[in-house]
């Protein structure tokens, strides 16, 4: 069965996405702001306040549209670089204390979360190139100290898209692990039902044509018998899949009344009145008593059996009897599809059970039973 990748952005991908954006949102204006509000400590209110009131205005729209405005924010931390000089001369410091230089730094590192590499490298390049104008202009002299710096914000930015990437990569392999898994139990599960299928198929093939073929090849019926016509037609009908399992609920004294009635022997039915069983259970239990009864007519030596249908609050059973020589059951072949395949793996694979109680010279009794499930 060949392996189908997983489609891009699978259910853990993009749940890593979702919530690595909105970290990054929360983190890079929850620092901005703590950045920028420790100016009104150090500059004069008159300066510091309408930067910081206007930080925080922008902060809360691009928090809340933080998916289309990366290059808008750029812009505005760009513009607070360019303005540096005005706005506190002592933030264009040449060391990283500077919390102009914390605003490009979480800026840039964020920004790999919310956007394309190529996208964000040129973000990173643009607040970098507007800090370092800035920088120019407050001390056009001594800003190439500060290129080491600038360097490093470029270094920040690379980690945090590489640990993007390693993030969205688990992710991916969370989500190819989960559809190969899927398609792994699929697979088991289709190969489950194909086998069954096939025991099925061999059990009807040995319930109705092999033992319609036996009986005429090995003499049991001279092919003047009223029923072989419409054995042949019953026969007919299962092997051409026309024998479906209807849905719902059947009869099943309705079943196995006409079960009797078509049967070679004499069979005295018993049963407590109409007892409604699901479908699949239901034609498990009439088929299996059915091909019970057909080892009776080819092997027990009798022409009469008893089938003694009863109903309790927990189970229907089924019990198929017979007076005829009886077998010892360690003598018969495990490969022997009579028993094993149309009456015990039948009854198994409709949730049910099957016993066979047997002795030479003393009969046989085959115990069906089904309980529904819960």
């Amino acid at each position: 069965m060949p392996v189908v990748q997983p489609a891009p952005g699978g259910p853990a991908e993009r749940e890593v996405e979702r919530t690595g954006r909105r970290y990054a949102v929360s983190v890079r204006t929850a620092v901005l702001l703590v950045a920028a509000s420790l100016t009104l400590f150090i500059v004069p209110v008159e300066r510091s306040a309408p930067v910081v009131l206007a930080l925080g205005l922008w902060s809360a729209f691009y928090w809340s549209r933080a998916a289309r405005s990366q290059v808008v924010d750029t812009a505005v931390i760009a513009a607070v670089c360019l303005g540096a000089r005005w706005i506190d001369p002592a933030a264009v410091a040449h060391d990283s204390t500077s919390w102009v230089v914390v605003a490009v730094s979480i800026t840039a590192i964020c920004h790999q979360w919310l956007c394309a590499p190529v996208p964000g490298f040129a973000l990173t390049a643009a607040l970098v190139a507007a800090y370092l104008t800035g920088a120019a202009i407050a001390d056009p002299a001594g800003w190439t100290a500060l290129l080491p710096l600038c360097l490093w914000i470029f270094a920040e930015a690379a980690m945090s898209r590489l640990l993007r990437a390693l993030v969205v990569r688990a992710a991916r392999a969370v989500d190819h692990g989960t559809t190969s898994g899927a398609q792994a139990r699929r697979a088991t599960e289709i190969a489950a039902a194909r086998r069954a299928d096939e025991r099925e198929h061999l059990a009807a093939m040995h319930d109705t044509v092999a033992a319609t073929m036996l009986a005429v090849g090995t003499g049991m019926v001279t092919g003047r018998e009223p029923w072989l016509a419409d054995r042949a037609a019953r026969d007919l009908e299962v092997l051409s899949g026309r024998f479906d399992v209807p849905e719902g609920h059947l009869d099943l004294t309705g079943l196995i009344d006409d079960l009797a009635h078509r049967s070679r022997l004499t069979v005295d039915f018993r049963s407590p009145g109409p007892v409604p069983v699901p479908a699949v259970p239901a034609v498990a239990l009439c088929r299996s008593a059915g091909e019970a009864l057909e080892n009776v007519a080819r092997h027990a030596g009798v022409t009469t059996a008893r089938i003694t249908l009863t109903r309790s609050a927990d189970a229907v059973r089924l019990e198929v009897t017979d007076t005829g020589r009886g077998f010892d059951p360690e003598a018969i072949s495990p490969h022997r599809r009579g028993i094993s395949s149309s009456i015990v793996d039948r009854m198994a694979r409709a949730g049910g059970r099957a016993a066979v109680s047997t002795a030479p010279g003393r009969g046989t009794r085959v115990d069906l039973e089904w309980r529904p499930r819960g």
